[in-house]
């Protein structure tokens, strides 16, 4: 089993889904259970499946991405690119870091 981080070196991501974690056990439990039992519990039962939502979900906006990407980049060419293409194109050019970092999943925390 993983280690329970402390709360201090959670992601907003992952303050965001405790909170509403928490939210579900106190409306259960009928009172308030607390931030770090449902921190523990979070990470306990339900971290692994939400981080594999989150990584899906980041795969599809990266797939969008390169989508764009490639249509224009065939525009420029004039001709067809294929998406293995497209997407090495992107990543070499530096757009898949400036999506990540500054518009995409990870922004502000390059």
């Amino acid at each position: 089993m993983e280690k329970i981080p402390d709360l201090n070196e959670l992601t907003i991501e992952e303050i965001n889904a405790i909170l509403t974690h928490k939210w579900y056990l106190s409306e259960k439990a009928g009172y308030d259970v607390g931030m770090e039992f449902t921190k523990d519990d979070f990470f306990k039962h339900h971290s692994k499946k939400w981080r594999i939502q989150q990584i899906q979900k980041d795969y599809e906006k990266q797939k969008e991405e390169i989508l764009k990407h490639k249509y224009y980049l065939s525009q420029k060419r004039g001709c067809e690119v294929d998406i293995q293409e497209a997407a090495l194109d992107w990543i070499n050019s530096g757009y898949a870091e400036h999506w990540r970092y500054h518009t995409g999943p990870y922004e502000n925390r390059k």
